[in-house]
């Protein structure tokens, strides 16, 4: 089976893998690729780099234990395998995703300024290229909005372990996608070393592959810096200036990467992020969500020439606010639809399936207290409640606000949920065109005989195959659902 290596550089790498998660979780389809996610960023303390991985951990968690013995098809829930390189070598790595090395050096000491004595020619021209705040800045908390900091540091990372092993394990028909932000420091210097790297890999399938990227413009403002505080040297006000400068040298020499995706969002927000990272609560943002989406159009890409590229950017359907289903434009709507409304209602009638426990599916299936207490149960609901149904309310509040199901209905108003498709609750006199959780749960008992041939043995797996069957039924059949 082929496999997607996507490269996740800084922050940004880190939110959009984060959002392409929780899609492929709601069963939205990759083309058949397994995923192997790697990150590059040095601020291994980031609030979000560590949420992000252990999203991912957790995401691959429940799918071992969903599918362990078959893939399952179309849209299953989690059906996309994510994979570590310790889960395709089998050792020689920690389990987990992240594998380059934290740095405790200041830029400084990582050049060997200390090293050399004052008079020193080179030591002067580093003091002349750097400013003493650059020199002093610990690496350990990445680059501050650098690149001429991380395109030094990063300049290394062909050495690591763990770049060696992924050039022995690439093989035919495996393929790449790099997403970085291009107005920061770390994805800013990364993304250009990094495809300079693969091009030049002694490996002729790296060499050769097929190679997608998402430059992620400036999509978000933070409060201006104060100038005693230890974050002054992030300052938003040059986002576009250092994104500027960024496009111009890919222009003129950035070569090798087949499909190049651009995505900003000129938005001006009303509550700019705060400025220091320690109080920052930066909310889902739909950029990210469309980042990841822009993963999914490269999986399904058939015309990958090599040494030809391709560059691509994404338009709404109308530039309104909120955003939702029926104004984001067709293709990404036919992407995510139906996967998630599919998971957003098995999030909210996954309970009502526990506390019903004379349900006839339940008395049938086996699907029992004790089933309900498993480990399996216990990780997905902890995926469900700790990432999916946040994540779906904070793109709700962001400024740029996603906002296609209504979230505060009960479950007995599930015909009220897809905003622009709301159904009537009496079509007429004698039609009731309610939609609750009953719906579901007899859906569930209709549709039972369907995963029969699931072992009990993996009754885990029955019971999400046969939910998502159920639910995505009675979805299609009231909301009038089109798959293509």
């Amino acid at each position: 089976m082929a496999r997607l290596f996507i490269f996740g550089i800084g922050g940004t790498g880190s939110r959009v893998l984060k959002a392409l998660t929780l899609l492929l979780a709601t069963g939205v389809d990759c083309n058949g690729f397994e995923i192997v996610p790697i990150f590059i960023d040095p601020h291994k303390d980031f609030p979000e780099f560590k949420d992000c991985r252990e999203l991912i951990s957790l995401y691959a968690d429940v799918r071992r234990q969903a599918y362990p013995n078959f893939r399952p098809a179309d849209r299953a829930f989690f059906k996309t395998p994510i994979l570590s390189l310790n889960d395709i070598i089998k050792e020689g790595f920690t389990k987990g995703f992240d594998f380059d090395e934290r740095i405790d050096d200041t830029f400084g000491h990582f050049l060997g300024l200390d090293l050399l004595e004052k008079g020193d020619i080179n030591r002067d021209l580093i003091e002349l290229l750097y400013s003493e705040r650059n020199l002093n800045t610990p690496l350990s908390v990445g680059f501050k909005g650098n690149p001429n900091i991380g395109s030094v540091v990063l300049n290394k990372f062909d050495e690591a372990s763990w770049y060696t092993t992924f050039q022995k394990i690439f093989s035919e028909g495996d393929q790449i996608f790099i997403v970085s932000s291009i107005f920061g420091g770390t994805g800013a210097a990364g993304f250009p070393l990094l495809v300079k790297n693969l091009r030049e890999s002694d490996n002729k399938y790296i060499k050769n592959a097929p190679i997608g990227a998402l430059p992620v413009m400036p999509y978000f403002k933070l409060t201006d810096p104060e100038e005693d505080a230890d974050h002054r040297d992030i300052d938003s006000n040059s986002f576009f200036t250092k994104t500027k400068s960024a496009l111009s040298y890919y222009e003129k020499h950035l070569t090798g990467v087949n499909s190049l995706y651009y995505l900003a969002d000129l938005h001006e927000q009303s509550r700019p992020y705060k400025n220091d990272e320690k109080l920052q609560e930066n909310k889902a943002h739909l950029i990210e969500l469309i980042g990841a989406s822009a993963i999914l159009d490269f999986c399904h890409q058939s015309d990958k020439t090599p040494q030809q590229s391709q560059y691509l950017q994404y338009t709404p359907g109308e530039n309104s606010s909120p955003m939702h289903f029926f104004n984001i434009g067709n293709k990404l709507r036919n992407q995510i639809y139906l996967e998630m409304v599919n998971f957003y209602i098995f999030s909210r009638v996954h309970p009502s399936f526990k506390s019903h426990s004379d349900a006839t599916f339940i008395k049938n299936g086996g699907f029992d207290a004790q089933f309900f207490r498993s480990d399996a149960v216990i990780t997905i609901e902890k995926f469900i409640n700790v990432f999916f149904l946040k994540w779906i309310k904070e793109l709700d509040e962001n400024d740029r606000r996603f906002s296609p199901l209504n979230l505060d209905i009960p479950d007995d108003r599930f015909h009220k949920l897809i905003v622009g498709n709301i159904i009537k609750e009496k079509k007429n006199f004698f039609t009731n065109n309610k939609l609750d959780s009953s719906n579901y749960i007899n859906s569930m008992e209709t549709y039972r005989n369907t995963v029969a041939d699931i072992a009990d043995e993996s009754k885990f797996s029955r019971y999400l195959v046969l939910s998502q069957q159920a639910i995505e039924k009675v979805n299609k059949d009231k909301f009038k659902i089109q798959t293509n």
